[in-house]
């Protein structure tokens, strides 16, 4: 067996770059759990999304402190990569 990690350069789907609030899928998928809902005051690193693929779980964090400004997704919806999970607006 032979095992590679593939590491997303950033700015890609897996992160989001500095003061960037859209959340994208890492993987297309389906949505298991959305832990937030929009207007929610969220924490950075606070988890919103959950995407499973192929019996593996990605959970998706805010990448900053704000405000839920979208959640365009319910759980059960089925995703593709890069997908808008939620955008996160900063707080003021």
């Amino acid at each position: 067996w032979a095992l590679s990690e593939h590491v997303r350069a950033e700015g890609g789907a897996a992160s989001a770059a500095a003061g960037d609030g859209v959340l994208r899928s890492p993987m297309p998928g389906t949505v298991l759990a959305v832990k937030a809902a929009e207007g929610d005051l969220v924490e950075a690193g606070q988890p919103l999304v959950v995407v499973e693929a192929m019996k593996m779980e990605h959970t998706v964090t805010a990448p900053l402190a704000g405000v839920v400004a979208q959640l365009p997704v319910r759980a059960g919806a089925q995703v593709a990569l890069d997908a808008v999970l939620a955008v996160i607006e900063e707080a003021r």
